[in-house]
């Protein structure tokens, strides 16, 4: 095999298309305010085109899941029902969605044995996938496109180009999503990449983000020990390593799974880790469960809330990872402590800011500068950069020693970098 073939093969799906890479929130806004522009130009008496979005993202990402929330959405923001259609590709075939229905009707011009006879002709019949209100709005889901069949990929073409099955147009207020898996080692995927197929559709590539995943737990108040979990560990949110093996492995969908279990376990008799053991080794593997439980039951892991509120509960453990110079896990918490503050933005008072003193300042100048890049890398007009950014400068004017011991540093090393 040539280096050049090999290389090809390296390559992640969206490197070979050479595509945009977001977060799930951001495509959701994106695909959500395209067909928001889109009803407002026809409004204002602009005939412009719709958008088909082809969104491909690893497994349990929140694909699916956007699509609901657009149209949940867009029903509260326009005041008008969204309707949404969700086929999904592997388990539907082409005559699904259309079938040939031949029909006797009379012909005088037919003429059999001296007399009028009847003439054959066709009907199509459309199943209920197909929108047939021409009054109402909708989006039509496309669930793992490519690993339909052939025949079905082929009719779901001209959905995607032409909003239309056969001679039948859709309703006008009806948008198109198709979503898709990675065409990547892991997944089983029959990918039709030619150039006609891809210049039907805005393809767009969605990222894992811990930010993403968190704010959608927060919001569906999964259970705490899941998003305390992941708020500690942010690295634990998809485990592609176990995916590439072909074991089970962590990701979003899994956890809020394992969450609803034990909200269920909760209201019930109480959580009985034994029997968290054997149904999250299923969602997650044994390997990440165990980590999990020793987090949720033995409490293992400094919990980066407790910096936040409680930090001389913590402190010796804290002291003990500097004095014997373990960096690595310095370093992932102060991540999960970034990660802690950017997703529950928790109310702070001079207790609080005088916890987060202590705990940036006994950190290593590397790990520490973890705070001011987090803070850097929010946008300008984000509510996380805000927030950070309200702390960073409280504790500027506040604090000699944060300026002298803690900020002054990192501005030194970076500009020596």
């Amino acid at each position: 095999m040539s280096d050049e073939n090999t290389k090809e093969q390296e390559q992640k799906y969206f490197e070979r298309l050479n595509i945009s890479v977001l977060s799930i929130n951001r495509i959701k806004e994106l695909i959500k305010t395209d067909i928001k522009r889109t009803l407002n130009a026809w409004n204002k008496g602009t005939e412009v085109d719709k958008q088909c979005w082809h969104v491909i993202g690893p497994a349990g990402v929140g694909k699916t899941e956007i699509c609901y929330q657009i149209a949940n959405e867009l029903t509260n923001e326009l005041k008008k029902p969204f309707e949404i259609i969700m086929v999904k590709s592997p388990v539907l075939s082409r005559d699904d969605f259309i079938i040939p229905f031949p029909i006797i009707e009379q012909d005088e011009n037919c003429i059999m044995e001296g007399e009028a006879g009847m003439a054959y002709s066709f009907k199509m019949l459309y199943s209920d996938f197909v929108p047939k209100n021409q009054d109402t709005y909708g989006i039509f889901v496309i669930d793992e496109f490519s690993r339909g069949d052939h025949t079905l990929q082929q009719l779901l073409w001209q959905v995607q180009n032409e909003y239309a099955i056969h001679r039948y147009k859709f309703p006008k207020g009806w948008f198109v999503i198709s979503i898709d898996n990675p065409d990547d080692q892991e997944y089983q995927m029959d990918t039709m990449e030619d150039a006609a197929g891809l210049r039907r559709q805005n393809h767009i590539y969605s990222e894992v983000s811990v930010k993403d995943f968190l704010d959608y737990a927060i919001a569906q108040n999964f259970h705490n020990l899941i998003i305390e979990f992941i708020q500690t560990h942010p690295d634990y949110i998809y485990d592609f390593e176990a995916q590439k093996r072909g074991s089970v492995y962590a990701n979003p969908a899994s956890y809020e799974k394992l969450s609803d279990h034990l909200i269920k376990m909760e209201l019930d008799e109480g959580i009985d880790f034994e029997e968290i053991d054997i149904i999250s080794s299923g969602l997650l593997n044994s390997s990440m469960t165990r980590m999990f439980i020793e987090f949720a039951r033995d409490k293992k892991d400094i919990n980066p809330k407790d910096v936040f509120y409680d930090y001389a509960k913590v402190k010796a453990d804290i002291d003990k990872l500097k004095k014997n110079g373990d960096n690595d896990k310095l370093g992932q918490l102060m991540v999960g402590f970034c990660t802690f503050m950017t997703t529950s933005m928790p109310k702070y008072d001079k207790d609080k800011l005088q916890n987060v003193l202590e705990f940036l300042l006994v950190m290593p100048i590397d790990t520490a500068a973890l705070f001011i890049s987090q803070i850097d890398s929010f946008s300008r007009q984000s509510k996380e950069f805000k927030y950070m950014t309200k702390i960073h400068v409280t504790l500027l004017n506040k604090s000699k020693k944060y300026k002298k011991d803690f900020y002054d540093p990192i501005v030194a090393v970076g500009e020596s970098a």
